[in-house]
């Protein structure tokens, strides 16, 4: 499976998405928003390429070429885009990470995957078919749940994240820009093992809490009972001490 520490001094980052402002700002489009909020930060006006079916853009960061990359395909057609970035830098597929919506995780949640399966996403699909069935690809999985499930999950994925939730979608977006940058300069073990397990989600870190309060009070009892039963056994020989003492006077 791909990893980064390669030598190669290029990363392509390959936000998935639909174009057309119909599709802008939906969930199945937190590839593209993520892109566009990573080249605005760096100063990387991108740009329409017919050649490579994208809108491309790239910038300097710690001696290494960041390449943007937003297919202009549609979303079932994205490995074409990908495969001709590949092909035209002649880059290898360890150089690229893909960030798509997921719907089996929930918003607050990231997943970086090295490699496997589609998981059902038509664009990581695509993907994998225009590599010949390569599955080594990094992916990094931004949570768009809950899945609705049925006939309602093609409706979903096209909508918007509501009002009330644009908070936890902002957090999540500044989680996902830190993880992709922890991969370009660590590579996807680190990534995977810095940002799968964080959950944003109010009720999640609530819970987090709770469980670091009780395993701090456990702590705190555990210390308390051992230093019970320390007094207890410097008392019990001070009155052995005690006692042989009278014993011996007698």
């Amino acid at each position: 499976m791909a990893d980064q520490n390669n030598g190669n001094e290029t990363r392509v980052i390959v936000g998935l998405g639909n174009p057309g402002p119909e599709y802008a700002r939906t969930r199945h489009n937190m590839g593209f928003m993520i892109v566009d909020a990573i080249g605005t930060a760096n100063g990387a006006e991108p740009t329409s390429n017919s050649r490579l079916k994208c809108d491309f853009s790239k910038f300097s960061y710690r001696g290494k070429t960041i390449m943007l990359v937003k297919p202009m395909t549609y979303m079932n057609l994205s490995g074409e885009c990908l495969v001709a970035v590949k092909q035209w830098f002649k880059l290898p597929v360890s150089s690229f990470i893909v960030v798509h919506d997921d719907v089996a995780l929930p918003l607050g949640k990231l997943r970086v995957q090295n490699g496997g399966g589609a998981g059902g996403q038509h664009g990581v699909e695509s993907i994998i078919q225009c590599l010949g069935g390569d599955t080594s690809i990094v992916r990094l999985k931004f949570g768009v749940g809950p899945d609705p499930g049925g006939d309602k999950r093609a409706s979903f994925v096209l909508s918007r994240i509501p009002e009330a939730q644009q908070e936890l979608l902002a957090q999540t977006q500044d989680l996902t820009k830190k993880c992709l940058f922890t991969w370009i300069n660590d590579g996807t073990l680190k990534a995977m093992n810095q940002y799968n397990s964080i959950d944003l989600r109010p009720e999640a870190i609530a819970e987090a809490e709770e469980k670091k309060r009780k395993k701090e009070q456990a702590a705190q009892e555990r210390k308390e009972k051992l230093e019970t039963e320390r007094l207890e056994k410097e008392r019990i020989k001070e009155e052995n001490f005690e006692k042989e003492k009278q014993s011996g006077e007698a």
